[in-house]
């Protein structure tokens, strides 16, 4: 939700789109500082504290959120968020690969996904309807003052309800990473480069070139229904055939949607390639995150994830600015045109790699390590 409401607001301050992209590489700045302590706090002392601590802070940025008048609360709002959300997600994502099989974590992962899709969508629709009786300012104000109410009501459901799931015993050591963990981190931290790179002026492309009202905005993104269901599915696909080869597939499909986006002839075509955008990142997702989550042992866990999610961090902080200066300096199509060609190039490199190791015989009897094509 806040992805689609933060540009439309800060467009409305008078924020250029470069200053719109630093709002979401401030917030990804922010998750690449404190998700390494993440992972330390995890597997020292447990996911529960950190999950209850996550929540607190998204109480408060939700309030600072709620009294914005000026881009400066936007960005103080916005490093609250990324503390929270740097503990919220890794403690998730290490809390589900302490309980689940590693055969089925990919289709629990895409579960994951969209239980937060669906508090998305709630989000969502909670704050367009706002907009359509409410001035922006207001309806801005009122959406944030009550999603702190459901934090808070989820803090208190984590407190009573949530059990630890750490495993007992002394931390244990983390071992530096091999070939096809420096593959995987490397595919994770480019992808995460290449989503963030048009996260931002997308919207502004959707309000300046298609001079949509921001109440229309909901029905062009309609197609983000999918993330409702559809990531469980692909996750189970990928623990069925192999992970990395719908994580090709994916990608391919993204970059032709991506790089349409700027081309497009009407907003009917546009709600289109943007439901088909979705499906591609539904195929994607639930596959890193069990890869991410695959490579770790119950004593390091929280501390190896954090790792690929540092580097998937650093990705995420490049793209914003990137993506607004490209917008702003050279031309609207620009950030579209780059994603593509990163995307066309990873999913190329990843198969050739998978194919390549195969070859050698490092595939092994794990599907993950390499990939099975």
């Amino acid at each position: 939700m806040l992805s689609i409401l933060l540009p439309i607001y800060a467009r409305q301050l008078g924020a250029s789109a470069t200053a719109i992209g630093g709002l979401f590489s401030v917030f990804t700045g922010v998750l690449l500082i404190v998700r390494p302590l993440t992972g330390w706090a995890l597997d020292r002392y447990g996911r529960r504290p950190l999950l209850l601590l996550a929540l607190t802070s998204f109480v408060a940025c939700m309030l600072v959120f709620g009294r914005s008048i000026d881009l400066p609360y936007l960005y103080a709002g916005r490093i609250l968020h990324g503390i929270g959300a740097a503990m919220m997600w890794l403690t998730l994502r290490t809390m589900v690969a302490d309980t689940v099989p590693d055969q089925h974590r990919a289709r629990i992962m895409g579960r994951l996904t969209e239980q937060a899709a669906r508090g998305s969508m709630f989000g969502a629709f909670f704050g367009f309807t706002l907009i359509g009786f409410l001035p922006l300012a207001s309806a801005w104000q009122w959406s944030f003052l009550g999603y702190a109410a459901l934090s808070l009501i989820a803090l208190a459901l984590t407190w009573r309800r949530v059990p630890e799931t750490k495993a007992e015993g002394q931390l244990g050591l983390v071992t530096p990473w091999d070939i096809s963990g420096i593959a995987l981190a490397t595919l994770v931290a480019t992808v995460a480069l290449a989503e963030a790179l048009i996260g931002p002026v997308f919207l502004i492309l959707l309000t300046d070139r298609f001079e949509l009202e921001p109440t229309m905005l909901g029905t062009v993104m309609a197609g983000g229904i999918l993330y409702a269901f559809l990531p469980s599915r692909t996750g189970a696909w990928g623990d069925r055939i192999g992970r990395y080869r719908v994580v090709v597939f994916g990608l391919a499909l993204a970059a032709i949607a991506n790089g349409s986006f700027p081309f497009l002839p009407s907003v009917w075509v546009l709600i289109l390639v943007y439901t088909v955008l979705v499906g591609a990142w539904c195929m994607v997702t639930p596959q890193l995150d069990a890869l991410m989550t695959s490579r770790t042992s119950a004593l390091n866990r929280g501390r190896t994830v954090a790792r690929y999610e540092f580097v998937r961090g650093a990705g995420a902080a490049c793209g914003p600015l990137l993506g607004g200066w490209l917008y702003d300096e050279w031309h609207v199509a620009a950030p579209f045109i780059t994603n593509s060609s990163l995307l066309f190039l990873t999913a190329v490199t990843t198969m050739v790699v998978i194919v390549y190791s195969k070859t050698k015989g490092a595939a092994g009897s794990n599907p993950d390590r390499v990939g099975k094509f």
